[in-house]
């Protein structure tokens, strides 16, 4: 029986839904990798991270998420540790991290639910955040796998698909690993079998402790990347690279014809904020961005409250520009980038700092 790992689909045949009272208990994530796949988010006290099949990740440490919620957030997912049974967690961060409300203790043993079913779905994240299902019929199940059949010729079981999630109605109930190349039959982890796989790494010291920054060296007022418009062009150039103290490292943002913009903020504490430096060490020198503007908040959240505090033009013949505004107190910066010097693909950063 030849199986292969599930790669990315083409959707057109799927029912999409909006608002759907499926995986209303689960944030489900679309997930581009080393594949492209699915996963899910689970929380840990004051912390988020992704649940997903480890191929999907391959050999990339980072992955770039897209919520399946109704504000459809992106964010970025950093790979913390590989689990058997084809499973792996990362530390995700971003405003995609706010939609993770499930813990991992709020599943039971499927046992006595698995005894009669028959009729499942399968939940898929597509890559705009919209939600597929695709309905299976249960066809066999031991005490860690089950194993579905699509209940139509119409609506099959694609590439792509692996780490979506299985509901018995409104319950998660597996997470789909691969199918079979010959039958179309997918082959299912029982969700309750999962979470006793990963329970460990809930239960340790390990989880509470976020990954450590190298020491400094650029100084800055810290602050937190709290939401990004544009997704990196790869993983290797991800948004995380703007505060990470280096210059060596830069963020690429893929463009799309409209602005980019990252919103930095302080743990909703009022900031008194001075100006900024931006810095761009990627050679790449139509992508430097050039034309800025930038907006203070004293609010935690929301659309509202911004107000501008600066506009300029930043020339590609240097590698460093610093921005400095009369001192304002602010809970959030948001920075936007309505153009670059020439480069369609790209926009890129190296580093930001605050004074």
């Amino acid at each position: 029986m030849k199986k292969i790992n599930l790669i990315l689909p083409t959707l057109s045949f799927f029912i999409l839904l909006s608002g759907s009272t499926f995986a209303k208990t689960i944030t489900q994530v679309h997930i581009e990798a080393g594949e492209v796949g699915q996963g899910f988010l689970l929380k840990r006290l004051n912390q988020c991270y992704l649940i997903s099949p480890s191929h999907v990740l391959g050999n990339s440490f980072f992955a770039n998420i897209t919520t399946g919620t109704k504000t459809r957030e992106i964010g970025e997912a950093e790979k913390v540790q590989v689990f058997g049974y084809d499973l792996a967690i990362s530390n995700v961060n971003g405003i995609s991290a706010a939609n993770c409300v499930t813990d991992i203790n709020a599943f039971d043993p499927l046992d006595t639910l698995l005894k009669n079913a028959s009729l499942l779905t399968v939940s898929t994240i597509n890559v705009d955040g919209s939600k597929s299902i695709t309905p299976v019929t249960l066809i066999d199940q031991n005490i860690i796998n089950l194993n579905v059949k699509p209940q139509s010729e119409q609506l099959p079981l694609y590439k792509g698909l692996s780490g979506s999630v299985v509901f018995l109605k409104e319950i998660p109930v597996g997470i789909l690993q691969s199918v079979n190349a010959e039958t179309g039959e997918g082959t299912v982890i029982r969700f309750d079998r999962a979470m006793e796989v990963i329970a460990p790494f809930f239960t340790s010291t390990f989880s509470q402790v976020k990954p450590v920054k190298e020491a400094n060296t650029i100084e800055s007022i810290q602050f937190n990347i709290a939401h990004w418009s544009h997704k990196p062009i790869d993983t290797e150039h991800r948004v995380s690279a703007i505060n990470d103290n280096k210059t060596d490292s830069y963020w690429s943002a893929k463009l799309d014809g409209k602005p980019v913009s990252i919103t930095l903020d302080f743990n909703d504490s009022i900031t008194l904020v001075n100006g900024l430096s931006l810095f761009n060490e990627s050679g790449l020198k139509q992508s430097f961005p050039r034309d800025i503007k930038v907006y203070s908040n004293r609010r935690g959240e929301g659309k509202r409250g911004w107000t501008s505090i600066y506009s300029g033009t930043w020339s590609n013949t240097k590698n460093s520009f610093s921005l400095k505004f009369p001192p304002v107190k602010a809970k959030r910066i948001r920075i936007e980038f309505l153009s670059n010097w020439g480069d369609t693909k790209q926009l890129s950063l190296s580093e930001v700092t605050i004074f």
